[in-house]
């Protein structure tokens, strides 16, 4: 036998194999489609219903948080899921990021808040923590650098907080 003829049969072999088991694997599963063509059906999620709070700090935000006297809120709002709510309050600070972190940090340790990610920058920082064993909630605190001339403000913090 030549060369070329054997090299030939064995790639038919080997072809024919890999079709069998193909064959196989898709008779013994759901014949409804080849495996290679099913596709998995996404669950759709729902968007939230959005609560507009405007200046004022949302409904339903927890009391316990620390906020500043005098604050200028930008933005506060819930978001409404199925089965968790997300509250939201974006204010100005006269404080520095520093000084808001260690506000925050403190805050989140005397109150037993698990902190899981947390960065300390100059311009900006966060932290983010959860509490609770029934009703648990989760936190996530942004300080970034207010570095706008026409206002007092040295730093915008961004408080989230989501009710599960």
């Amino acid at each position: 036998m030549d060369y070329k003829k054997t090299i030939l049969i064995v790639l038919s072999i080997i072809v024919l194999a890999v079709l069998g088991l193909f064959g196989i694997s898709y008779q013994a599963g759901d014949n409804s489609a080849p495996p290679l063509a099913k596709v998995e059906t996404l669950r759709q999620t729902p968007e939230p219903k959005k609560t507009d709070f405007g200046t004022t700090t949302p409904s339903g935000f927890p009391t316990n948080i620390p906020l500043e006297k005098g604050l200028k809120t930008e933005q506060s709002y819930l978001l409404d899921y199925t089965g968790q709510k997300q509250l939201t309050i974006v204010f100005l600070s006269t404080k520095s990021v520093a000084e808001n972190y260690a506000i925050y940090a403190n805050f989140l340790k005397k109150e037993n808040w698990k902190v899981g990610n947390k960065y300390e920058g100059e311009k900006l920082s966060f932290l983010y923590g959860t509490y609770g064993e029934g009703e648990v909630h989760d936190i996530n605190v942004t300080i970034s650098e207010h570095t706008q001339a026409s206002s007092s403000a040295e730093s915008k913090v961004s408080i989230s907080v989501l009710k599960k």
